[in-house]
């Protein structure tokens, strides 16, 4: 499930607040210096911060598989209002081969040590360790209903946005609150996943992210996009949401591309476009057939060097076919809770899908075709 809401029942405890005139925002195109959007992962960017106040942070892990399924992992930990921390975790594995789509949502103790340098951590189900290079995670979960085994290589770098942060109602100093993403856009990974008595031998592509929700998720967006493709030659990633009324309704969009196992573009000047829309009787919410996506960028001007950057471009329209799962969130809370939330909220749900793609990519006066699996996430959270 997407970390950006994956805790739902946390929204119900601060609704106030919301004006009759949008407050100014910080995004993370306007912390960028020197019109270089691709922003060095600094020594401590991917510690745990464990704020406190409303916040929820967490680590998801994805991988798209050689054999063209579909997995995460997700630690979470939500430190919302007057509510005592809690910690959960959120996996999803899905091998078409085998017909196998299995989702996880297992709340654990508050148990959540943490290593010296805050960049491992120890639950009672799930350890994450990141190894003295910051090169390699190791996950692994042991849990009745779920085992994983799971090895994480990051390839080339990972990269964020000017600070890597949106501040809402302000900026540093004033803002309400925030939203942090620190991403890996392509690893190797490696390892065993244990679901239901059967084992899997899984190898693939990775993405990773280091997300940080610093106020109430329904406070920040009415819906948010996520996409992760990935393939032999190519990775491209990218991540928009549109904010709340109360903070204009701005779309704030941020991607990456990777060609040839080399981070070559970050871009804020992406789009996401759905087409043929057809509306879900169950929701009714007008769900797309097809999906447009395009980042618009420049190379990444690397220290020393005296090229000059070329002009980056993505196209890349996705058949919706494959719905791996359409996600209820108010179906697993208390009747009393999901009343009050419904009265804030507009339905919530996560629709993911993973379909085969090909992505046109040009750099300068080249352009070359890939092929490979696209996984999307479209999330619907608030009518705010």
């Amino acid at each position: 499930m997407a970390s950006w809401f994956s805790q739902i029942t946390s929204t119900v405890t601060n609704i106030a607040g919301l004006s009759g005139t949008a407050e100014p925002i910080k995004t993370v195109a306007d912390t960028v210096q020197n019109g270089q959007y691709y922003g060095k992962l600094a020594e401590h960017d991917l510690d745990w911060t464990l704020a406190t106040g409303s916040s929820t942070e967490n680590q998801v892990f994805y991988v798209s598989t050689n054999t063209g399924g579909f997995a995460f992992v997700q630690l979470i930990h939500s430190n919302i209002g007057l509510w005592n921390p809690t910690v959960s975790f959120t996996c999803r594995f899905y091998e078409p081969a085998t017909k196998t789509n299995v989702f996880k949502n297992i709340n654990m103790s508050a148990k959540f040590e943490l290593s010296a340098d805050r960049r491992s951590v120890k639950t009672d189900n799930f350890n994450i360790t990141l190894d003295p290079t910051l090169t390699t995670y190791k996950i692994q979960i042991t849990h009745p209903d779920l085992i994983v085994s799971l090895d994480f290589k990051r390839v080339d770098r990972g990269f964020k946005v000017g600070e890597g942060k949106t501040y809402l109602g302000g900026d540093q100093g004033s803002a309400a609150g925030f939203v942090s993403h620190k991403f890996w856009p392509r690893a190797e990974a490696k390892g065993t996943f244990i679901v239901d008595k059967a084992i899997h031998d899984v190898e693939g592509q990775g993405m990773f992210i280091h997300a940080i929700q610093g106020m109430q998720p329904q406070l920040i967006a009415s819906n948010w996009n996520f996409v992760n493709f990935q393939s032999k030659d190519a990775s491209l990633s990218m991540m928009q949401f549109t904010t709340t009324k109360q903070y204009g309704a701005v779309e704030i969009n941020q991607g990456s591309v990777v060609l040839n196992d080399k981070l070559i573009c970050v871009s804020v000047d992406n789009h996401v476009e759905l087409q043929d829309l057809e509306k879900d009787p169950e929701t009714e919410y007008d769900i797309p057939k097809k999906i447009k996506l395009t980042w618009r960028g420049k190379t990444i001007a690397e220290e020393g060097s005296t090229e000059e950057p070329k002009d980056v471009s993505v196209v890349m329209v996705v058949d919706v076919k494959v719905l791996v799962d359409k996600i209820d969130i108010l179906s697993e809370i208390p009747w009393f809770l999901k009343k009050l939330v419904q009265t804030f909220v507009v339905k919530p749900y996560i629709y993911q899908w993973l379909d085969q793609a090909t992505a046109e990519i040009t750099v300068g006066d080249e352009k070359v075709q890939v092929q490979g699996s696209c996984f999307q996430e479209l999330v619907f959270v608030s009518g705010f």
